[in-house]
């Protein structure tokens, strides 16, 4: 099974050469890699260009620029439309993989749509560990889905043929309504805990406290609100709810969070304590509404 390997980037002259050198360490062979530069400022293609001629000369590395910005769910559809492979898997221009990310995730891919493996590990700048992550991980592949644990495309791997696109229209979550989009069409969804995907964490990562990511949560939750499964849907709430205030949106958030608890399910220690941290803070609320107004 032939995999390509799709890096969006833009402006990534800092880690973009790391990224690339991941995806080419990989102990699987049958591989090739398609960058898709979303129009970048900086020296993104120069670094490419000057650091893997080799690669691009034989056709392992295919380099494409965007005309214009166009943003990160259109560069990594692209991507998937350059390919030649039976299999894509993404990896963002500033996280890394253990070198045998695609040949332990790729053995499933014929028998599961997607194979997903759960980001644990979280680096600096420098590429150094600053912590490993032993969050609670649901088994049941649906709670995971609608509790919003899941989503992180450089953990993701799709047969090709199971790819259904990232939506365009979201600029934030786009990654999570892949996933619920995927469940609800049937998609088989394999999750490994295996701990092979290095997120790097700086200060110019997106999701940190974008505020699109809030408004385009509510997005997901209006378009999927009628479909999420019953057995389910407290989970959706509660992260609805979680997400809300999170970013400040205290009244929409409670709003969410109480009725989650119509199912005791959700009363876990961890969710408890998980209120008490965002569920007061005033601070949030008063920015949001300065930020709104």
């Amino acid at each position: 099974m032939k995999v390509s390997v799709v890096i969006p980037v833009y402006n990534g002259e800092k880690y973009i050469k790391n990224a690339i050198k991941s995806a080419l360490s990989q102990t699987y062979q049958d591989k090739e890699i398609i960058i898709v530069d979303d129009c970048s400022t900086d020296r993104t293609k120069q670094i490419v260009e000057e650091n893997f001629k080799k690669e691009i000369d034989e056709g392992l590395i295919k380099y494409h620029k965007n005309p214009k910005n166009m943003e990160r769910s259109y560069s990594r559809n692209k991507g998937v439309e350059l390919s030649s492979g039976d299999a894509v898997f993404f990896l963002d221009y500033d996280d890394e993989w253990e070198n045998t990310y695609i040949e332990e995730m790729v053995k499933f891919l014929d028998r599961y749509d997607i194979v997903y493996s759960v980001p644990q590990t979280f680096i600096d700048e420098n590429g150094s560990i600053v912590r490993v992550s032993r969050k609670y991980v649901p088994d049941d592949v649906g709670k995971l889905v609608f509790s919003g644990y899941i989503g992180s495309p450089p953990a993701t791997g799709f047969k090709k043929s199971s790819f259904l696109g990232y939506d365009e229209s979201l600029s934030y979550r786009e990654d999570w309504e892949l996933f619920i989009r995927s469940y609800l069409k049937g998609l088989k969804i394999k999750v490994l805990k295996n701990n092979k995907v290095k997120v790097r964490e700086h200060s110019g990562r997106s999701s940190k406290s974008n505020i699109q990511m809030l408004k385009n949560t509510l997005l997901i939750y209006e378009k999927y609100k009628d479909y999420v499964p019953k057995e389910y849907l407290h989970y959706f709430y509660f992260h609805v709810g979680d997400t809300c205030l999170r970013f400040g949106d205290l009244p929409k958030g409670w709003k969410f969070v109480l009725k989650s608890f119509k199912n005791r399910d959700i009363l876990t220690l961890r969710n408890i304590l998980t209120l008490l941290k965002r569920g007061f803070r005033i601070d949030k609320y008063l920015r949001l509404k300065l930020y709104s107004s």
